[in-house]
């Protein structure tokens, strides 16, 4: 695994890049199938504890992440942009275990209407995939809320430690494969 010389941080959100030697159709799979996703997601120390995905515009994405600390974070979003093994674009936002919208939890005025926006982007490069993901708070009056502000100096390195997960996983995931053909 690599890290992008890439990165960039757009004004509205952030991206970050990462080239791993994996297959572009077993990265997308990584990403929009429960079995793999629940292994993967969150950041160090975070289990996902409950998971379903329907990849597909319109379809749903909701999971929950428990935390070392006793803390669980339930998520519900919904798919945007599914481009079979290229794109994926999904929004998530804070709910309750009943899927009634909250605030997040670590941030108790997070405005109740906000979510956060996913792109998902996939490449091709030499033997590997170079994914890109970009986040950014929505609607955009929300983005300049404090609450907000304050998730996004987080989210960065979050996002980094969802990309190292995701990066053992695939190889993990990869050598299975290998294994199996």
């Amino acid at each position: 695994m690599r890290r992008s010389g890439n990165d960039v941080s757009p004004a509205d959100g952030e991206t970050i890049s990462r080239v791993f030697g994996a297959p572009r159709e077993l990265v997308f799979e990584v990403w929009t199938k429960a079995e793999h996703f629940t292994r993967w997601f969150g950041p160090h120390g975070a289990e996902v504890v409950s998971c379903e995905i329907d990849a597909r515009p319109g379809g749903i994405i909701r999971f929950g992440h428990r935390f070392p600390e006793g803390l669980t974070l339930h998520v519900k979003g919904t798919f945007g942009e599914v481009v079979l093994n290229e794109r994926l674009v999904f929004t998530l936002g804070f709910v309750d275990e009943h899927g009634h919208p909250i605030p997040h939890p670590m941030f108790p005025d997070w405005p109740i209407d906000a979510s956060i926006e996913m792109t998902v982007i996939l490449d091709d490069v030499g033997d590997g995939t170079r994914v890109s993901v970009a986040h950014r708070v929505v609607p955009p009056d929300a983005a300049s809320h404090p609450a907000a502000k304050r998730w996004s100096l987080l989210a960065r390195e979050g996002s980094m430690q969802v990309l190292d997960r995701l990066g053992e996983h695939l190889s993990l995931a990869t050598t299975r494969k290998e294994h199996t053909t």
